[in-house]
């Protein structure tokens, strides 16, 4: 079997309601990804989805679309597609970062390898642990008001675990935020705190000191990527785990975060971390340290978000919360059949070979902005 041709299709849909986050991220109207169809000389193709989000990630749409016509499709073509690992030292070799971008390849890759085989892409990862997981809600800035009323509409769907967007108000506004929340919902939730980078170390600590009993089950990612001694100083001010996020995207940033004992939860998002391999790698590594996982997304399509959970429902170390396999339901429309999966707050694993998933090739040209056919 052998790589034929590649497709890239930048696609842009607007989200249901706007999304507000930190100030760092603001608010988004709608999402962007780029689609890759891997075809190969047996007719079978497979799929993988890029997720760049400027300035969560250094790439782009454009980017994405460049690097792989350029760099990433003249080293694939006549390749075989099962030889993942060979790939996968093939691409670390060539390019530097672009991580969204060689995940996309690695994701299309196993999707082929399940499809030949006719077998799911959980069974090559280890093999399935769970076949239901519950979903996390995102709940982006705002006021108290809002945000309980957000919640309460959500808990009537089933869900009980809830990541609220900060850092993009005042301090004391959030807390005010969490304790509305804490005093109207009490242990009926679960909440993560999510600031996405929108505070300063003071800030964080001002949060974890002013809210007093009415304590989260998770803070994610409260300061900036690079400070690492900062979130060694949250850690030790908090009585509740800390994750990281955009502080986790390479491997080697799993293994400092280790090394400085920084956090107690790593953030795996498929394509932040560069596909299932880098991704169950970092889950790995997490798990012989003693450190949970959550399963979170890049605000994605379905193809990532199957991609994460034919990893996720393999993992023995995920934090005991709801994970991030809702993100189509926040879109305006999708290009795949992945909402199928979800029903009362739950995402089942489905059966089907590969990643699980169908594409619906009417909506991804309905939905593509700019396209490539590299042969």
């Amino acid at each position: 079997m052998k790589i034929t041709k590649i497709e890239l299709s930048h696609i842009s849909i607007p989200f249901a309601k706007p999304y507000k986050l930190s100030r760092t991220y603001g608010t988004l109207h709608e999402a962007h990804a780029v689609i890759f169809k891997v075809h190969t000389d047996e007719g079978i193709v497979g799929l993988g989805e890029a997720d760049p989000m400027s300035p969560f990630t250094a790439e782009t749409p454009a980017s994405v679309m460049t690097v792989t016509r350029d760099i990433i499709a003249p080293h694939l073509m006549g390749q075989d597609p099962r030889r993942i690992a060979m790939v996968e030292s093939t691409l670390d070799e060539i390019i530097d970062g672009n991580l969204t971008a060689s995940g996309a390849v690695n994701m299309a890759l196993y999707d082929i390898i399940g499809k030949t085989n006719n077998i799911p892409v959980h069974n090559l990862l280890g093999g399935m642990r769970h076949d239901k997981l519950p979903l996390l809600f995102g709940v982006g800035s705002g006021t108290p008001e809002e945000t309980i009323a957000v919640i309460a509409a959500q808990i009537e769907t089933g869900c009980r675990c809830f990541m609220i967007k900060m850092g993009a108000l005042p301090i004391a506004d959030e807390i005010k935020r969490l304790v509305a929340v804490k005093e109207q919902f009490g242990d009926r939730v679960s909440i993560i705190i999510d600031a996405n980078q929108g505070w300063e170390v003071t800030e964080a600590i001002e949060f974890i000191d002013g809210i007093h009993a009415h304590r989260p089950d998770l803070i994610e990612q409260p300061i900036k990527r690079w400070d690492i001694d900062g979130l060694k100083r949250i850690r030790d001010r908090c009585s509740y785990p800390l994750s990281a996020d955009e502080s986790v995207t390479a491997v080697s940033d799993a293994a400092t975060l280790i090394r400085e004992k920084a956090v107690d939860v790593f953030s795996i998002k498929i394509s932040k971390n560069g596909g299932l391999d880098k991704s169950r790698q970092i889950a790995q590594m997490a798990d012989g340290f003693g450190l949970k996982c959550l399963m979170n997304s890049m605000l994605e399509f379905g193809i990532t978000q199957a991609a994460s959970l034919q990893l996720g429902c393999t993992l023995s170390n995920l934090i005991d919360l709801g994970h991030a396999y809702g993100s189509v339901l926040r879109m305006s429309d999708d290009i795949t059949d992945f909402g199928q999966n979800i029903s009362e707050a739950v995402v089942t694993v489905p059966p089907a070979s590969g990643l699980g998933i169908t594409l619906d090739e009417k909506k991804l040209k309905k939905y593509t902005t700019d396209y490539l056919n590299l042969k």
